[in-house]
């Protein structure tokens, strides 16, 4: 049996392997809360949609209050902050990835920032915060280390469409071959760079695996277009010097805003 390399959890290390895993950030209590919105979330769908592709719950959840609110949360702006280096953050998005046992979409070979296309600067992170345990079994969430440096921009590929997201990156057979598995207990989170390639596969297990990600930036080195992001970009957490027009303010634990905005892109809704 190969050994697997174990995932890098140390947070001095996570410019130069581009990403990090930091445990027990999220208490089993709270996560037991954010599951009961989920399910109450997947009971209310369509018999036909894919789960995969539960986008921007704080924005379309009934209770989005929940999920906006969890994109403030001090613990996750605290980690988020030390990966990127700054203290002033901005989340551009969030997306809940269900794998449902036995028929759980892979998700090729990928970097996230092929979808934001508003989006202009490099210190943006995604946080992969574990709903339900995510394992090898499973369908965890895999990287391939270093793939971020010099933020290369890749070329796309379509596939055959048997997965979630429909195209892939160009992996060899070298570069796959060092690819680390991020196996998360619930309550867990990895950070990984916006230009490292990663992917998972298909759910072939008797469990679910939920996970949660939130798209987070640097608010001084990043400026995002909203008409082309076409959702609200909320600051969330600094002085408030990098504040700009448009963006809705909820930094300081003040208070939510009356409505959760519009997403005018809905890429991933029938899939």
């Amino acid at each position: 049996m190969i050994e697997q390399p174990s995932a890098n959890e140390d947070s001095r290390l996570y410019s130069e392997e581009g990403y990090c895993v930091q445990r027990r950030v999220i208490a089993p209590s709270e996560i037991a809360s954010l599951r009961r919105s989920l399910d109450r979330m997947i009971e209310e769908l369509p018999e036909d949609r894919r789960l995969e592709s539960l986008v921007e719950p704080h924005i379309h959840a009934a209770d989005w209050e929940t999920w906006l609110e969890l994109g403030r949360d001090e613990r996750l702006l605290s980690a988020t902050g030390e990966m990127l280096g700054c203290e002033e953050l901005i989340l551009m998005s969030t997306h809940l990835i269900v794998k449902p046992p036995g028929v759980g979409l892979a998700l090729c070979w990928h970097q996230d920032n092929t979808y934001w296309p508003g989006v202009s600067g490099v210190d943006v992170c995604t946080v992969w915060l574990a709903l339900d345990d995510s394992d090898i079994a499973n369908g965890c969430m895999k990287v391939i280390p270093r793939t971020q440096d010099g933020n290369p921009e890749l070329e796309m590929i379509p596939t055959d469409g048997g997965d979630l997201l429909g195209v892939r990156v160009e992996v060899t057979e070298e570069m796959e071959s060092a690819a680390v598995a991020i196996e998360l207990e619930a309550g867990d989170l990895s950070i990984h760079d916006s230009y490292i390639i990663h992917g998972s596969d298909r759910n072939e297990s008797d469990r679910r695996r939920a996970g949660l990600t939130l798209r987070y930036a640097n608010a001084a080195t990043v400026k995002v277009d909203l008409e082309k992001h076409g959702k609200p970009v909320y600051y969330v957490g600094g002085c408030g010097d990098s504040l700009v027009e448009g963006q809705r303010d909820i930094s300081g634990g003040g208070p939510l805003p009356d409505d959760p905005g519009v997403h005018r892109s809905r890429r991933f809704e029938n899939r």
